[in-house]
């Protein structure tokens, strides 16, 4: 049947499915299906695919082991291509898993995850010239880094101090850059500034968190932003578990019911809690008394810092000063999740985790 094109709304009182008809026996079978009721029901799960447009990034979200017709969404499987974009959510049982991909060192099963590090020439960096509020391309002064083509396509632009400072917006494009040539550079981003910029501006750039991640170093140089739940070849791609049950390298003793954090001791690992803290969310541009707007729950945020932080480290809401976060004391790692079952000590025990 050929294709039908409606001008006005479609309706129907038993529902509306889409079918499967396979091509050796002609057997039907139900994709798609939405009864009278307005309930969503698919044996094969569900791709939600936002295609990146002007002023806007990616963001996918699948539901269900196998659920997506672009490629095979399966958390226990590695590609040497990228299937899906950088931070695809999966949903599938108790679990959900972003898709990453793996930096030049592999990364066996039941180890935490982290960003790269910074690049610390790419921080605290000038405005080129005043930016006007709406503009979404930027000039930076760089300290010194070249930048490759699109390096941070995908990451995070943000003000971290000075005129402006609490924004962040996802970056689009940055060309290759020469710094010897010029330390200027122009970063695109999908989202328009809020508020303007001046020559005293500082900001920084962090790469997409979801590639190059690295096995959690003792030493904490980023944020965790899952673990693995199948050995993951260096440079391939595949799935982290966020939150939901998952079987994480122990070191030292845990306790059934109690938090587990980030080891300090031990790369990948996780550690009994000494205390935890938490962060329930934040403005992102300036909001007007009496209004309505939005404030982020998870994920990279531009906050008021109080005292000093330190990267992998937790950050709590301060004490001292309204609004801000601070460093949480006895240098408390980040939290894991909570301890379903104990292993022992270099063995593997189940975390419930509760990342973003």
């Amino acid at each position: 049947m050929a294709n039908s094109t409606f001008s006005g709304p479609v309706r129907s009182q038993g529902g509306f499915k889409t079918i499967d008809v396979a091509a050796s026996t002609g057997a039907v079978t139900d994709g798609l299906v939405i009864n009278a009721d307005g309930n969503i029901f698919t044996d094969d799960g569900g791709h939600i695919q936002y295609v990146a447009a002007t002023g806007f990034g990616p963001a996918d979200l699948i539901v269900g082991k196998g659920g997506s017709q672009y490629g095979t969404a399966n958390p226990y499987a590695e590609s040497a291509t990228q299937l899906f974009p950088l931070g695809a959510k999966l949903v599938y049982g108790n679990n959900v898993y972003r898709y990453v991909g793996i930096g030049g060192t592999a990364v066996t099963a039941g180890k935490l995850l982290q960003q790269p590090a910074i690049v610390s020439d790419h921080a605290n960096m000038t405005a080129t010239a005043a930016v006007a509020a709406g503009e979404t391309a930027i000039s930076v002064e760089t300290g010194g880094t070249d930048l490759t083509l699109n390096q941070y396509a995908n990451g995070y632009l943000w003000v971290n101090d000075v005129n402006g400072e609490g924004q962040m917006l996802r970056v689009k494009s940055n060309p290759a850059h020469d710094h010897s040539s010029d330390p200027s550079v122009v970063i695109t981003c999908y989202d328009a500034l809020k508020t303007a910029l001046t020559t005293s501006s500082q900001l920084s750039l962090l790469a997409d968190p979801n590639n190059d991640l690295i096995v959690a170093p003792a030493t904490e140089t980023g944020a965790i932003m899952g673990a693995t739940v199948v050995d993951l070849t260096a440079d391939y791609f595949g799935w982290a578990v966020m939150s939901g049950p998952a079987a994480l390298l122990t070191v030292g003793t845990l306790v059934v019911g109690n938090a587990a954090v980030r080891s300090g001791g031990t790369a990948g690992g996780v550690a009994p809690a000494t205390e935890t803290g938490a962060i329930m969310g934040a403005t992102v541009i300036d909001l007007t008394a009496d209004y309505f707007g939005w404030a982020v729950m998870s994920g990279p945020a531009a906050l008021l810092t109080v005292g000093t932080l330190v990267v992998g480290n937790a950050a709590v809401r301060s004490g001292g000063t309204a609004g801000g976060v601070a460093p949480a004391t006895d240098n408390v790692l980040m939290e894991i999740g909570d301890v379903m079952a104990v292993s022992a000590n270099t063995e593997y025990s189940l975390i419930n985790m509760n990342l973003s």
